[in-house]
């Protein structure tokens, strides 16, 4: 095990979050988890500084809810406006032990907050399902991007589902900023 992924798990690990009085552990990501976090914070913080916006992209920062708090993989925050610290975009990177809390209890407090963009990511199926907030705070799916690495699952898809396939997509509360699916997904081709 290389010193970064020690140092990662060494330092951040157990991970702790309170949800309606109860404490989840989580254990450490695996290093798919871990690369696809670090590829997204280097993605924003690159995009951030180049257009010197006041935003930060953070892994695994504390984000108080009720009496509780929760520990995202990722969240962006801006500080152009006022905004009492509430993250723009959340994302979380799906596991085994986590799916059912980032789809269930932790989706609904991220929408109580005002979280604009909740991201949900699957390393697995190289996909990102795009969740926007409505005006009833609650969350309706807006998009999937998935990347497809060969022929054989292109041809799987129908007229439909192919016409929606991408390689790269903008989020939406930045819209000129151009995510590479490959990018995040460490596809080297």
């Amino acid at each position: 095990m290389n010193e970064q992924i020690q140092h990662y798990n060494s330092e951040r690990y157990p991970k702790t979050e309170k949800i309606d009085g109860r404490i989840y552990l989580m254990s450490a990501p695996c290093d798919e988890h871990i690369d696809v976090q670090a590829n997204l914070i280097t993605i924003f913080t690159n995009y951030f500084k180049k257009n010197k916006r006041r935003c930060r992209a953070r892994q695994d920062a504390k984000t108080n809810i009720d009496k509780g708090f929760v520990k995202p993989d990722l969240k962006v925050v801006c500080y152009e406006k006022n905004n009492d610290g509430i993250p723009t975009i959340v994302i979380e990177i799906l596991s085994k032990s986590t799916r059912d809390r980032d789809l269930g209890v932790k989706m609904e407090k991220y929408a109580t907050l005002g979280i604009k963009e909740y991201w949900i990511i699957t390393w697995q199926m190289l996909s990102i399902d795009i969740y926007l907030l409505n005006d009833n705070k609650a969350y309706e799916h807006y998009k999937t991007y998935a990347y497809y690495s060969s022929e054989e699952e292109l041809e799987e898809l129908d007229e439909n589902d192919l016409k929606e396939v991408v390689k790269e997509f903008s989020p939406i509360s930045f819209p000129e900023l151009i995510i590479q699916l490959e990018d995040v997904f460490d596809i080297f081709e």
